[in-house]
């Protein structure tokens, strides 16, 4: 129609990309949940001693498929959390948070609070809530830009053991040392990027707590009703066979 602004495709593309980011976000956290729920539940310090013994006979019974598994989250987690620091190349653009703080960074004024009310024209908003919305600012940026580089150090390592342990096996491998406290920094960072762009783009805040406590959930039920189907097994043998 006449008058309309048209949408910048600056605006549009920064968004499509934070969505992408949040999207692998979500299977990145729900990977990290189910193997420190792993953990956890054969860790007598933490289900008890008993209850410890019993989710390990559970894992015994079926060592294939619990030992690949939880392997199987241990290194998607850490591949998946290596992807969100790649940097951009110099030719072929990697989707990071890298890369949409820099992009953020370029095209800082075509992200004002004019461009957002011109690409959500169709989305209603409550004028009162609305009053509170602030565009992006350079600070905004800039408060990433330090966390990173305060946390460089673990990035890089994080990218060796990506790329020499994971992704390849290097024959000649660095000794890299990584901690759990370390990888939970890193998560945070991109758990907290995503959040300032969807404040800015959208308005919106995110919730993750169905890909945090989900998985935990699924995996208590599965060794729960595992073991009740082993109790129920050897019941039946007991009878079967007459066994005192």
């Amino acid at each position: 129609m006449t008058g309309e602004k048209p949408k910048n495709k600056e605006f549009e593309k920064l968004f499509s990309e934070v969505q992408q980011l949040r999207k692998r976000l979500l299977t990145t956290i729900a990977s990290h949940k189910i193997f420190d729920q792993f953990n956890k539940i054969v860790a007598t310090n933490v289900v008890g001693k008993r209850k410890a013994e019993k989710n390990a006979k559970v894992f015994s019974n079926y060592v294939y498929f619990f030992s690949t598994t939880k392997e199987a989250t241990r290194c998607y987690f850490l591949i998946e959390l290596a992807k969100f620091f790649d940097t951009p190349k110099s030719r072929n653009e990697t989707r990071s948070i890298y890369w949409v703080l820099d992009y953020a960074k370029k095209n800082i004024h075509r992200l004002t609070k004019e461009d957002f009310l011109v690409y959500h024209d169709e989305r209603q908003i409550i004028p009162e809530i609305f009053a509170s919305y602030k565009q992006f600012e350079a600070s905004d940026l800039k408060k990433f830009q330090k966390r990173l580089e305060r946390n460089k150090d673990v990035i890089k390592r994080l990218k060796i053991y990506r790329d020499q342990y994971l992704a390849h096996d290097d024959i000649k491998k660095i000794t890299v040392k990584l901690t759990v406290r370390e990888m939970e920094i890193l998560l945070h960072i991109v758990k907290d990027v995503i959040k300032l762009f969807y404040n800015k783009l959208d308005f919106a805040s995110n919730s993750y707590k169905n890909f945090e406590e989900e998985p935990v959930r699924e995996i208590d039920r599965l060794v729960k009703n595992l073991a009740e189907h082993e109790k129920q097994r050897l019941e039946e043998i007991r009878q079967k066979y007459a066994v005192k």
